[in-house]
């Protein structure tokens, strides 16, 4: 069975904004902050916000951009 991404789907994937060569904003579709996205050497570091807290919680170390953008979905 393959997954077929539906309009609605799509529509709540997070986006990227650089704010510095190695920094991104990861934004909700609704243009809140979810949280950022780090590149260290050759590693993405995904980290979470809590918006009830305001803490930053890290999320983990990827690969690539993509992959560390796939734990905001």
């Amino acid at each position: 069975m393959s997954y077929i991404p539906t309009a609605r789907a799509s529509a709540f994937a997070p986006t990227l904004r650089q704010v510095k060569p190695t920094l991104w904003r990861v934004l909700r579709s609704d243009g809140s902050m979810a949280g950022y996205i780090e590149q260290a050497t050759e590693r993405f570091e995904a980290r979470r916000m809590s918006a009830s807290t305001r803490q930053i919680v890290g999320m983990g170390d990827f690969s690539s951009i993509d992959d560390a953008l796939s734990c905001f979905r």
